[in-house]
C-alpha cells in the first residue's frame, strides 16, 4: 500500500509539471505574438448610401418604362424635335414616343375634352406657360412633380440658370427648361432696312401700316403672352397705337413665318421661335430683333410637366428626368434652336439675340402674371377684336 501510495504521488507530481509547463508556453506565445487585428465594419457613407438608393429607383423606373413600351407627349413640336426625340427614346430606352403637336388652345380643348368624357391619353406636357397656368392646372390636370425628380445632375441648383431649380409655380407642376429672350420682334430683311426698327415704338411710324404681321393675341398661345409681357413695357396706349397700323393676325404659327419670308409682310411680332430658327437655317432673310423698349425673359414652350393620371406611369417619370439631364438639354436646344436655363447645355447654334447676358436686367414670367392671362385676353380682345371682326 505504501508503495502504490508513492506511485501515485508521482504521477500527480508529473502531471503538474506538464501542466505548468504547457500554461508557461502558452503565456510565452500570447505575450511574444502581435494582438490579432479586428475586422473592420463595411464602411458606407452617406452619400454612398444615397447614390445606391437613387441608382436602384433609376433602375427600377427604367425597366417598369420598357415594359409599358411607350411614353405620350402632348407638345407644340415641329418635325425636328419632335423626329429627335422619337429617335433618342427608341434609340436610349426602347420606347415608342408617341407626341402629338398643336398649339396651346387647340391642345388643351382636345387633352380637356378626353378627360372630361373619361380618356387619359397623355403622360407628359411641353407647352407653354399659358397651357399650364391657365388651361390645365385649374381642372387639375396636373400632378406635382417633386418626388418624381431621382437624377442628382437634375437635381443640383448649381447646373441651373440663377443657382436654383427652376419651379414655374408654387404646386410644383411646372418645370421651364428654356430661357428664351422673349423679344417676339421679327423682320425680313430685304424689306427693312439696317437700323429702320430697333424698338417696337418704331412700329408706330405711318410707313409700317399694313406691313405688320402679328400672331392672334386674342386666343392663348404665343400672342397673348406677348400681349401680356410686352404690354408691361410697353402700356396699352402703343397697343391701341398698334391696332390703329392696321397688323393682319393669324394664327398658324407657321404660316406666320413663312409669309414673313416671302415678303408679303416686313415685320412679324410673337413669332415661334422653332418655326424662325428653321426658316433661318434654310437661308430666309429674317432677322429676330432685340427691341430696346421691352426685354422679357420666358420658358417659350418649354415647361415640361407631369399630367394626371398617365397611362405609361414609369415612361412618364423617365421622360420628366431625361428631358432635364444635360443630354436631354442638349438635344432639346439643338433642335429649336432656343437657350437651356442648364448652364453646361452649348450656345453656339443659337441666334445670339436669343441668349439672355449677364448683368442684363430682363423682366421673367411668373405664374402670377400668367395668371392673369385673361384680364389681358380681355384687353387684346378689345384692342384688336375689330381687326378680327369680333
Amino acid at each position: 500500500m505504501k508503495n502504490r501510495g508513492v506511485h501515485n504521488m508521482r504521477k500527480v507530481f508529473a502531471l503538474t509539471v506538464v501542466i505548468s509547463l504547457a500554461v508557461g508556453i502558452l503565456i510565452t506565445a500570447c505575450s511574444s505574438s502581435p494582438p490579432p487585428t479586428p475586422i473592420a465594419p463595411p464602411t458606407t457613407t452617406k452619400e454612398s448610401t444615397l447614390k445606391q438608393s437613387w441608382q436602384q429607383e433609376w433602375e427600377s423606373v427604367v425597366a417598369g418604362a420598357k415594359k409599358e413600351g411607350a411614353v405620350s407627349i402632348a407638345s407644340n413640336w415641329g418635325p425636328k424635335p419632335r423626329q429627335a426625340i422619337i429617335d433618342i427614346m427608341q434609340q436610349k430606352f426602347g420606347l415608342d414616343a408617341e407626341i402629338s403637336s398643336a398649339g396651346a388652345s387647340q391642345q388643351g380643348e382636345k387633352l380637356l375634352t378626353e378627360r372630361r368624357a373619361g380618356i387619359f391619353s397623355y403622360d407628359i406636357a411641353v407647352q407653354g406657360a399659358n397651357f399650364g397656368v391657365n388651361l390645365m392646372k385649374p381642372s387639375g390636370a396636373f400632378d406635382p412633380a417633386d418626388q418624381a425628380l431621382i437624377l442628382p445632375e437634375v437635381k443640383d441648383p448649381k447646373v441651373w440658370l440663377g443657382g436654383q431649380f427652376p419651379w414655374f409655380d408654387k404646386a410644383h407642376t411646372m418645370i421651364p427648361f428654356f430661357a428664351r429672350l422673349d423679344t417676339n420682334l421679327s423682320i425680313n430683311t430685304s424689306l427693312v432696312k439696317p437700323g429702320e426698327i430697333t424698338a417696337y415704338k418704331d412700329l408706330l411710324d405711318p410707313r409700317w401700316k399694313g406691313q405688320i404681321l402679328l400672331r392672334d393675341p386674342t386666343t392663348v398661345g404665343a400672342g397673348s403672352g406677348w400681349f401680356r409681357e410686352n404690354g408691361r413695357d410697353l402700356g396699352l396706349d402703343f397697343m391701341r397705337a398698334l391696332a390703329r397700323q392696321e397688323p393682319a393676325i393669324l394664327d398658324n404659327d407657321r404660316q406666320c413665318v413663312e409669309w414673313l419670308a416671302r415678303g408679303k409682310y416686313s415685320v412679324l411680332i410673337a413669332g415661334n421661335s422653332d418655326q424662325l430658327n428653321n426658316f433661318i437655317k434654310e437661308g430666309a432673310t429674317i432677322s429676330i430683333l432685340d427691341a430696346k423698349d421691352s426685354r422679357t425673359l420666358g420658358p417659350s414652350s418649354g415647361i415640361v410637366s407631369l399630367v394626371n393620371r398617365p397611362p405609361h406611369p414609369n415612361a412618364a417619370r423617365l421622360f420628366l428626368n431625361w428631358i432635364l439631364t444635360s443630354e436631354g438639354q442638349t438635344t432639346m436646344t439643338r433642335n429649336v434652336g432656343l437657350p437651356s436655363r442648364r448652364l453646361d447645355a452649348p450656345t453656339d447654334h443659337i441666334v445670339s439675340v436669343l441668349i439672355p447676358q449677364q448683368g442684363r436686367k430682363y423682366t421673367e414670367y411668373t405664374e402670377e402674371g400668367v395668371a392673369g392671362d385673361a384680364e389681358a385676353l380681355t384687353l387684346s380682345r378689345e384692342v384688336f377684336g375689330r381687326l378680327l371682326g369680333k
